[in-house]
């Protein structure tokens, strides 16, 4: 929080691109998610003011936040039907016995 405070509007687009850019490959998902949240938390209204110059950046980070949630979803998604099988498998063979 102490270092985005510094940072003054007119880098903060470049910020945010940067952000994004670095968030898109990254498995360090949280380390930038939390940036994100700091930077909108302290230069959320001057953003809102002026927001057409920030809408490059705020969609490109939306793209790259996109994107670990799909990845995330069909993680979960995968989990959830490998345990639903784990289950089943398991109630078949208790009902064998």
């Amino acid at each position: 929080p102490h270092v985005v405070k510094t940072v003054g509007p007119e880098h903060l687009e470049r910020l945010m691109q940067y952000i994004s850019k670095c968030m898109t490959g990254s498995p360090h998902l949280e380390f930038y998610m939390q940036w994100c949240l700091n930077l909108l938390r302290t230069h959320g209204n001057n953003m809102e003011k002026n927001r057409s110059s920030y809408m490059r950046a705020f969609r490109s980070m939306h793209r790259s936040v996109q994107i670990h949630h799909d990845e995330l979803k069909r993680i979960s998604n995968d989990n959830r039907y490998t345990l639903d099988f784990m289950q089943d498998q398991t109630q078949i063979t208790l009902d064998r016995n």
